[in-house]
């Protein structure tokens, strides 16, 4: 997403570029299928979703460098504590983020239980931890091809 790309704001107010499967009423019924729903102003005021641009708030700040001893210090996030980015981490977190992505999409609230490299928890927000993701996979990636290992 760039800004003023169009984009979709849930109840929170945080950008996405395209609505969820489904979401739930106060009623506790569903609909799926948001190239229908999202045409019902009834459904999009019920559900807190609505049109918008991506503004400059909306796009996460560029990932640190990484760390000189590469790999083995781990990523520090925007919170102070650090992730580790070995191949597990890597398949842990990203599972963690996969699952609670889906679950939103299910219209299930629940937060987010990060364990840093110290063996500390952190809850977050989807929102949250999708921006703490997002510069981590960046960072990874940059690591990567910077040849640490």
């Amino acid at each position: 997403m760039s800004v003023g790309d169009p984009c979709w704001r849930d109840a929170a107010g945080v950008a996405h570029d395209s609505l969820p499967w489904r979401v739930r009423l106060p009623d506790g019924s569903t609909r799926t299928d948001p190239s229908q729903w999202s045409q019902d102003a009834d459904v999009l005021a019920a559900t807190g979703w609505t049109r918008s641009v991506v503004v400059d708030g909306d796009i996460p700040p560029p990932p640190p460098p990484p760390t000189p001893d590469g790999f083995a210090a781990g990523y520090e996030t925007s919170y102070g504590w650090r992730l580790g980015w070995q191949a597990d981490d890597v398949a842990l977190l990203t599972g963690l983020y996969v699952l609670a992505a889906r679950a939103n999409q299910l219209g299930v609230t629940q937060p987010c239980v990060v364990t840093d490299m110290n063996g500390e928890r952190h809850t977050l927000t989807l929102a949250e931890y999708e921006a703490v993701m997002l510069a981590y996979g960046a960072a990874r990636a940059a690591a990567s091809a910077g040849g640490a290992a």
